[in-house]
């Protein structure tokens, strides 16, 4: 599976290893304890992950590693906080989205600090700025950030960007999972303790005001975040006319199960096939991804021409035997069979197989044959990243809203080792697979799939609700 949530459920599940009760973020530990940490965590990465080089120098990341080596040595001890805030901008540096480091306490992603966010929900809005959509503070709303405790909103960025894993160097994903979640990973990656926060806030017109905001807890957090979206949560096919239809992919994991998601496209086509449809639109905003072979399935619904997927699936290493780091390292029981459909290639890679996406594909029966628009954003994401870099490639259609969430090269996903760390207790998952789109080449640095008609909501838009690319869609 692809999907950033379900393998964030996978990490907190994955305590089995725990030694007792939770660290707490200022608690201490010694260097020689963390060092041992940190060294597995570099024999992980170098050892098992797929992806380690493919968008930026192995060199970049090693370097960083020594550097908090040096760090830490240089130190008696070091709490558990400034550890993790220390080695996750590291392993950010590897440029794979999938890759994640957990601490062992709270959900996602919600660790430190967690009875005293921030009061507020912020959107960027077509001008780049952060605004408050919803705040425990009404006199808030409306309004643009732009300092947090004496520390300029440019500053507090600057400063997350460095933390969020994102594929390749695709700039719409970091700040779209920094919206998503703007007071969980302050408190994560900023934050020195308890509120209260003293916000300063600008109007339309620049005229500033300062509010004190006193912190709330997670749970209070997730009230204020309820229905805050203006996408529908679910698949689901409309006929805005009669010569338009509009097709809404919410995931790529439907909780029915993906009979139901072939079942439910099945049926979308066969109703679309039966009306004079002129133009089908296939809106995969905010859809981070699923069951890969959902995403070959669906394009295989608007394919004009055989097409491949797939161009190859990497792998490090073949056997459970090389994975290091054995007894800290959880790994899913089906991958003592998968050295079975490992080959190595003429140019010495470890090649996965046996995988539905590999080879060549003809379209499918109910196939839609004319004009296509597909909506997407920084949250367009892994198995949807594929889909849309494929469609691309095969130039299927026009493509509006934001660079998509995930690099049009492919990305590592697959299944997972997760590592507990012995001194800590923190979680790392590694992507086992390095997925290669049959994709044509593009030049320049890895990006995601860039938009023909780039669509940003305004203030307006966020404040009322209102679905941006719904303007543009009606002419």
């Amino acid at each position: 599976m692809k999907l950033r949530t379900l393998l964030t459920a996978l990490l907190q599940l994955a305590i089995y290893l725990a030694t007792g009760a939770q660290s707490l973020p200022d608690r201490k530990y010694p260097s020689a304890a963390l060092l041992s940490d940190l060294e597995m965590v570099r024999s992980a990465v170098v050892t098992l992950h797929p992806g380690f080089g493919r968008f930026g120098p192995r060199e970049e990341v090693l370097h960083a590693l020594d550097s908090v080596r040096n760090v830490i040595s240089s130190r008696d001890s070091t709490s558990f906080l400034a550890f993790f805030r220390m080695v996750n901008p590291v392993l950010t540096k590897i440029r794979c989205g999938h890759t994640k480091f957990f601490p062992p306490m709270k959900g996602f992603p919600f660790y430190f600090f967690t009875d005293n966010l921030i009061p507020v929900i912020v959107r960027f809005d077509n001008t780049g700025q952060l605004l408050v959509t919803r705040s425990g503070y009404p006199e808030a709303v409306g309004k643009y950030v732009k300092r947090i405790n004496g520390q300029s909103i440019d500053s507090v960025l600057h400063a997350l960007r460095r933390q969020v894993f994102v594929d390749a160097y695709v700039q719409t994903s970091a700040d779209a999972q920094i919206q998503q979640y703007f007071s969980a990973w302050y408190a994560d990656f900023i934050q020195s303790g308890a509120g209260p926060f003293t916000i300063v806030l600008a109007d339309e017109q620049g005229a500033q005001t300062t509010i004190g905001m006193a912190g709330i807890n997670a749970d209070a957090w997730q009230v204020l975040n309820q229905n805050t979206s203006y996408l529908t949560g679910h698949n689901q096919l409309t006929f805005p006319s009669d010569t338009v239809a509009r097709l809404r992919i919410a995931t790529f994991y439907p909780p029915q199960g993906d009979k139901y998601f072939r079942r439910f496209l099945d049926s979308a086509f066969v109703q679309i096939g039966s009306r004079k449809v002129q133009r089908l639109i296939i809106d995969l905003r905010g859809n981070e991804g699923g069951n890969d072979a959902l995403g070959k399935h669906l394009y295989a619904h608007i394919a004009r021409n055989d097409f491949r997927y797939y161009d190859r699936i990497e792998v490090k290493v073949k056997r459970k035997r090389d994975v290091p780091n054995r007894s800290n390292v959880y790994l899913p029981r089906f991958i003592g069979l998968a050295r079975w459909f490992i080959r190595k290639d003429e140019q010495g890679r470890l090649l996965f197989k046996k995988h539905q996406n590999l080879g060549t594909h003809s379209p499918h029966r109910h196939a839609y044959a004319g004009n296509v628009t597909f909506l997407m954003d920084g949250l367009s994401y892994s198995v949807t990243s594929e889909f849309l870099a494929v469609a691309r490639s095969e130039n299927r259609g026009i493509f509006m809203g934001e660079e998509s969430g995930g690099a049009y090269q492919g990305d590592n996903s697959g299944t997972f080792a997760i590592y507990k760390l012995p001194a800590t207790g923190l979680d790392v998952g590694i992507p086992l697979a390095g997925y290669y789109m049959a994709v044509k080449p593009e030049s320049g640095i890895p990006r995601g799939v860039m938009p023909d008609v780039v669509v940003r909501p305004s203030r307006e838009d966020l404040l009322s609700g209102r679905d941006p690319a719904d303007a543009l869609l009606a002419k």
